[in-house]
């Protein structure tokens, strides 16, 4: 009898440490988002969102505090925004913040500035403040401050979201160099396959490189090689129809296509980055274009990125007719200029 009670009293003994093991990780397997603001502050709302992992999530400040809980699913960077903001200015400027572990991140700041705010308890962000405090340094040289971050921090996801989203002030070997002294799984994330991405996609598209050819589809969902353009100069235009410069730089395009389409080899290749297929060609309509569209993938190693590095709208890119890459970012009077030069008219 002694025997079993002492059976039963282990048995209980183990299930109660499971239990207190099962509920200690469904709280480390959260990211916890606590937030301190003034008291004038109470009632605002602040919304996270992320576009990558579909989270979305509201929290209102009471006494001054807010909180917001998400599953830690995999390294991402959450976004935040403040109904304050929005209100005071208009429109708000997201603020990002870097998670690669279940963790506690404290967020301190004006809410009506809060792309201003403090963070503190991110590991990954900690990466990120660290580019951010050598960039302060007076003269300080954006390309070697990444480099040195990164070099310090080969294994940690901000590593990679900092090649990626600050990476083209390096020169594309230099950036090449310090994607590939990042760690394994950290160039598996993300940020890390955007980088890696953008950096091979820089390397291809340097001034003199050859463009290789490449397919994409029309309005009409025809194929069409960039090769069966050779033999003309070729300005190559990314866009997307919501692209505010975009649509203006159409009134130059138009005006330089209708002066040297047919008098001289020279074609414009507009390719549209939009993610919605439906939006790039109700643009379309309106804009009535007169130059060969293509419309690019919206998945990761799209053209776009993987073979031309492009991380703002609009990008162009003058190729000469043996393929070779002459100048890039060419618009308006800068554009209109070079091509007088090149064509003598």
């Amino acid at each position: 009898m002694m025997r079993l009670k002492s059976i039963i009293r282990t048995i209980g003994t183990v299930l109660s440490l499971f239990c207190i093991a099962a509920v200690h990780a469904q709280t480390t397997s959260k990211v916890v988002f606590v937030g301190k603001a003034d008291p004038k502050f109470d009632g605002t709302k602040i919304y996270l969102y992320n576009n990558i992992t579909g989270d979305n999530d509201t929290a209102t400040v009471t006494k001054g505090t807010w909180q917001i809980e998400r599953p830690f699913t995999v390294a991402t960077r959450h976004m935040l925004a403040s109904e304050a903001e929005s209100k005071k200015h208009g429109g708000y400027a997201p603020f990002g913040i870097l998670v690669d572990a279940p963790t506690t991140i404290h967020i301190a700041g004006d809410l009506e500035s809060f792309y201003t705010a403090k963070v503190s308890g991110s590991k990954a962000h900690d990466v990120l403040n660290q580019y951010f405090t050598r960039m302060q340094t007076t003269g300080a040289d954006e390309a070697a401050v990444i480099a040195q971050v990164v070099a310090q921090n080969k294994s940690s996801f901000g590593a990679a979201f900092l090649l990626d989203r600050y990476g083209r002030a390096m020169k594309p070997e230099v950036a090449l160099e310090a994607y590939e002294s990042l760690s394994p799984d950290v160039k598996q994330s993300y940020y890390g396959k955007s980088a890696g991405n953008q950096i091979h996609g820089a390397l291809l598209s340097k001034e003199g490189a050859l463009v290789a050819n490449f397919s994409l589809p029309n309005e009409n969902g025809q194929k069409i090689d960039f090769a069966s353009m050779k033999g003309s100069y070729v300005l190559l235009d990314f866009w997307a129809s919501w692209c505010g410069p975009c649509i203006e730089e159409f009134k130059t395009l138009k005006e330089i296509y209708g002066k040297y389409k047919g008098k001289s080899a020279f074609e414009i290749l507009s390719i549209s980055t939009d993610k919605s297929e439906s939006a790039w060609k109700n643009m379309l309509k309106t804009q009535q274009l007169p130059w060969i569209q293509l419309h690019d993938s919206p998945v990761e190693n799209n053209i776009a990125v993987s073979r031309f590095a492009v991380t703002a709208l609009p990008t162009t890119f003058l190729i000469d007719p043996d393929g070779k890459i002459l100048a890039k970012n060419l618009r308006g009077e800068e554009l209109k200029a070079y091509l007088v030069k090149l064509f003598g008219y």
